[in-house]
């Protein structure tokens, strides 16, 4: 594997103190509880982050690694497992099954196996018909003229095949000098007070979504891991044009947790058969694997929501690229209209320096000037990808696998069909050149990623 994920998040995060990022310090005081609650206390700086179970966090990011990048159709499954963080191997065509499957040999590590053949595709069209007419799963499921076993069935191969055309054209194109991301999170509501938290990140200059994380699990966890909160520490935003006013009011709101990381969403019913993870580990796996683009990438900026944790996720995900000065990390507050002027005001207890400018107020968090390269051309991207899933989305869903496969559904068409002044965000990140119908982008993608 190219990449080498984070394993011990349990470590100082303030960028000026000399402990920043570094494990084991002879400075720390382990499981410290001198504030009230279990943190890593850093002598050096007096900083107090809150404890991470690094175990669960292992666990949970090889299982999102897996649903995000291992559900190859091409390749080798053994040795070309990942999307972007295993190499690509070359095969030789080995002869066919005994139902006339063609089969494939990989030439490095000899592994034999079989490439995917859908001989029904007009069930996939048809499931795709239904999802594209916003049809609730009973409708949908009847329409279709499918059992609902087999529904279900083609609708994950759907998300297959789809996520696997979007994966590999992202693959071919995401190697270039300098890259920009957008990273914000919210609460998503289904029906009868389900929901789920997901973090989402955009290229910047397109809007184009690449990565949706959500905090469903099929782990076992313990029942101190599981989320349970009725309270909501999402941080409020009054729609008023005072920037310093409000960001003077964002870092109140952050004091009055019982920690900067304590990252609640209020009351979320369980899905069935899966368990809900605390928006913390959901935001420290989603950077991790947001490593998986800036891989190959000379130098990378990342504007994220005004949040503390996930100022902490971000800057332990890109720790080694800030240190060779090779990422940026801002934080990013969009505002309509504002009547100040900032540059580079003190707020906050880090005396974070902000600027404003025709988009909204943003700090560069990793340094404490303005670079003046402040480059959010679309900061609506990820909210415009909200809106579409609250429009488009079954909200009657009561699945994780199900719930996973419209997501990705949905994150594909969005980004491949929907125009914005005769584009589509996939034609502006230079994915494709094309622009595609629902159906005509499954043709496609049957094309791409199956032999039919």
């Amino acid at each position: 594997m190219m990449i080498e994920f984070r394993k011990n998040f349990n470590c100082c995060k303030t960028i000026a103190c000399k402990n920043f990022g570094v494990v084991d310090s002879e400075d720390y005081i382990h499981k410290s509880r001198r504030l009230g609650y279990l943190s890593i206390e850093c002598k050096a700086c007096g900083s107090n982050p809150p404890w991470i179970n690094n175990q669960l966090v292992s666990k949970l990011l090889q299982e999102k690694l897996e649903s995000q990048f291992g559900q190859k159709l091409t390749d080798c499954p053994k040795c070309s497992h990942y999307f972007f963080i295993t190499e690509k191997t070359t095969t030789k065509l080995h002869g066919f099954t005994s139902a006339g499957t063609q089969r494939k040999k990989c030439t490095q590590c000899n592994t034999v196996f079989t490439v995917p053949h859908y001989k029904n595709s007009d069930a996939l069209k048809a499931v795709l018909a239904t999802i594209v007419a916003h049809q609730d799963m009973r409708e949908s499921i009847k329409s279709s003229g499918l059992s609902a076993r087999l529904y279900y069935f083609y609708l994950n191969k759907l998300a297959l095949i789809l996520s696997n055309f979007s994966r590999l054209n992202e693959q071919a194109i995401i190697k270039r000098h300098y890259l920009a991301l957008h990273t914000q999170g919210k609460r998503f509501d289904l029906d009868h007070k389900r929901g789920i938290y997901t973090l989402i990140t955009s290229e910047v200059k397109s809007g184009y979504i690449l990565l949706q994380s959500n905090n469903l699990t099929q782990l076992a966890l313990q029942d101190k891991d599981i989320y349970c909160s009725l309270d909501n520490t999402v941080i409020a935003m009054e729609n008023v044009v005072n920037a310093e006013n409000v960001l003077i009011d964002r870092y109140a709101q952050h004091l009055n947790r019982k920690h900067f990381e304590q990252l609640l969403v209020g009351e979320l019913k369980p899905i069935t058969n899966s368990h809900l993870i605390y928006p913390d580990k959901v935001a420290y796996i989603h950077f991790q694997l947001l490593k998986a683009f800036t891989l190959k990438t000379a130098q990378y900026a990342h504007y994220i929501e005004h949040e503390s944790v996930l100022r902490s996720a971000a800057l332990m995900a890109s720790y080694s690229e800030i240190q060779n000065a090779n990422a940026d990390v801002y934080f990013f507050v969009p505002f309509a209209q504002t009547t100040d002027h900032l540059q580079g005001k003190e707020i906050g207890w880090w005396k974070d320096k902000w600027f404003t400018n025709e988009q909204g107020a943003y700090c560069q968090i990793t340094s404490k000037q303005d670079k003046g390269v402040f480059r959010l051309y679309a900061s609506e991207g990820v909210e415009h990808f909200y809106s579409y899933l609250n429009k488009h989305m079954n909200k009657g869903v009561n699945s994780r696998h199900v719930i996973d496969n419209l997501s990705e559904i949905h994150r594909v068409i969005f980004n491949y069909c929907d125009l914005i002044n005769g584009h589509t965000r996939a034609n502006v990140f230079i994915a494709t050149d094309k622009i595609y119908t629902p159906a005509s982008l499954l043709d496609e993608a049957l094309k791409m990623t199956v032999v039919g």
